[in-house]
């Protein structure tokens, strides 16, 4: 489910100062039940960190106050489709990113896996990549599911978004890049920083990875 417009106003107001449970109701207007449920959702998302009585808002929330809004148009159906995920094990990064290129269908490297292509700052955690959720399930048995950690992240999308080809591999536009950092923070921080150039490169071994 995607960030509705009173959530949006939430996280606006907690930019602003701590918000507790009962301003946040005052502000909006919702009844307090309602405020509750939006708050708990916008803390499991990220958005929000739960400091006592009160709301603070996260690393990702203070970039988004700070972007410009067309940015923000973007965000959001980017969080909306890594949802969607398909999470499997393989062995590891590396490995997925051989049963990639092995499998003979089309795809697109994203987030943390187009970072490292782009910049070769922080190896990633998992090889991630858009994919035809009509082939779906030819990509399933690549490996095992896995409910947390996963070395290959599938984003089922209905067509591949626009990609640029580089080091061999094809990878999201910097543009798009960008916002997938954005919309799932985490380590990405450093990232955005690496595709920026703002922060010192020790670049890893290329040929590591592209083979």
């Amino acid at each position: 489910m995607g960030i509705d417009e009173s959530s949006l106003f939430i996280i606006w107001l907690s930019l602003q100062r701590p918000l507790t449970p009962s301003r946040a109701a005052i502000e909006t207007s919702l009844p307090k039940t309602t405020v509750y449920r939006k708050l708990r959702e916008l803390e499991d998302r990220g958005w929000l960190e739960r400091k006592g009585k009160t709301y603070l808002p996260t690393d990702r929330a203070k970039i988004l106050g700070k972007m410009e809004a067309k940015d923000m148009l973007g965000i959001f159906h980017i969080e909306e489709l890594f949802e969607k995920a398909l999470r499997l094990q393989t062995g590891s990064w590396r490995r997925s990113m051989e049963l990639l290129r092995g499998r003979g269908m089309d795809f697109v490297l994203c987030y943390e896996t187009a970072a490292y292509i782009r910049t070769g700052f922080q190896t990633p955690s998992a090889a991630f990549a858009y994919v035809r959720d009509s082939e779906l399930k030819d990509w399933i048995s690549l490996g095992k599911r896995a409910p947390k950690f996963a070395d290959l992240v599938l984003i089922p999308v209905r067509e591949l978004p626009t990609s640029e080809v580089i080091s061999g591999w094809p990878v999201v536009t910097e543009e798009r890049l960008r916002l997938e950092l954005i919309a799932w923070l985490g380590r990405g921080i450093l990232d955005l920083a690496a595709l920026r150039g703002k922060v010192p490169m020790v670049v890893e071994e290329m040929t590591d990875v592209v083979y």
